[in-house]
């Protein structure tokens, strides 16, 4: 049907009328949620007080957590430096490099997952300073460890679970922590095994102590892998079930998530027989140097 020559032209008929107008359509979509993809992607440059934010990039300080730990195991193997204070930095500077990577997986996967705030926040940065609490994520996780235990709390990351694309996404994010964890495990255990002598004290003074302290990260980890993975609220084991668990029974986790570290304390204490037991056992089975765990601990409690 003819227009009328008096009538003005409809700009959507017009629209209609181009034989590439469905491309023209799909081009600006696709273009617009490009836009949004590198706004997720790229760091907000003000923050709320107008200052200029931090630029992107691994941080600094994870480097020199890195060097620290790769410097005074050098300086162990050589036999350069006193061994007890060595051993302490080693062991508390490599602790903390698994830990960011432990919050930085869980971050990660939730930005695959959906969740593109992480950005916002800084955990894509492996920057310790946004992990946690300063008394909660150093001091205390310190202190446990100096009285002979485990380093908890250890640090924290805040992920808008609503925001990822399923119960599976929601899932893996509590998964990729521990998966850390473990892979940091099996490679410290399996190169203690590998190379590392039968009996810790085979090896010569220098070496001893590189390996009492190297076992000495591996039962860390393996402890802290172990730990993780209890299906107790608030702890990422919980995290990889909860998903998939029936409402009444999240909102019950809900309630209990607050007092999960004092239930993880009571746990580890009636269960601390078993749960030592499971770790000698894995770290036995690896060939790590027989009481390298204890000497390397002894190393690390230098003042006594």
């Amino acid at each position: 049907m003819s227009r009328p020559a008096g009538d003005a032209e409809d700009p959507l008929d017009r629209l209609a009328a181009e034989e590439d107008w469905t491309k023209r359509v799909r081009d600006v979509e696709n273009e617009v949620v490009r836009g949004r993809r590198m706004r997720a992607l790229r760091p907000s440059r003000l923050g709320r007080s107008g200052r200029s934010g931090e630029r992107g990039g691994i941080s600094l300080l994870f480097l020199a957590l890195v060097a620290v730990t790769v410097g005074t195991g050098v300086l162990m193997w050589t036999g350069v430096g006193p061994a007890g204070p060595l051993v302490f930095v080693f062991t508390l500077a490599g602790w903390l490099v698994t830990l960011c990577l432990h919050e930085f997986s869980h971050a990660l996967a939730a930005h695959r997952g959906g969740d593109h705030t992480v950005v916002e926040k800084g955990y894509l940065r492996l920057d310790l300073r946004r992990y946690g609490h300063p008394v909660l994520t150093w001091v205390l996780p310190l202190l446990f460890l100096v009285m002979g235990g485990l380093p908890l709390p250890g640090g924290a990351v805040l992920i808008e679970t609503h925001r990822l694309r399923n119960r599976f996404r929601d899932s893996l994010v509590s998964a990729a922590g521990p998966a850390i964890n473990v892979a940091a495990a099996v490679l410290l255990l399996f190169v203690a095994g590998t190379f590392g002598p039968f009996f810790v004290f085979d090896a010569p003074p220098a070496q001893a102590v590189f390996w009492g302290a190297l076992t000495l990260m591996a039962y860390l980890q393996v402890a802290t892998a172990l730990l993780n993975l209890l299906p107790v609220p608030g702890l990422d084991g919980y995290g990889i079930i909860e998903p998939y668990l029936p409402p009444n029974a999240r909102r019950t986790g809900e309630r209990i998530k607050p007092f999960g570290l004092i239930l993880v304390f009571v746990l580890l204490y009636v269960l601390r027989g078993p749960f030592g037991e499971l770790t000698s056992f894995i770290m036995h089975a690896s060939g790590a140097p027989i009481n390298g765990a204890f000497y390397g601990f002894m190393l690390f409690r230098f003042w006594q």
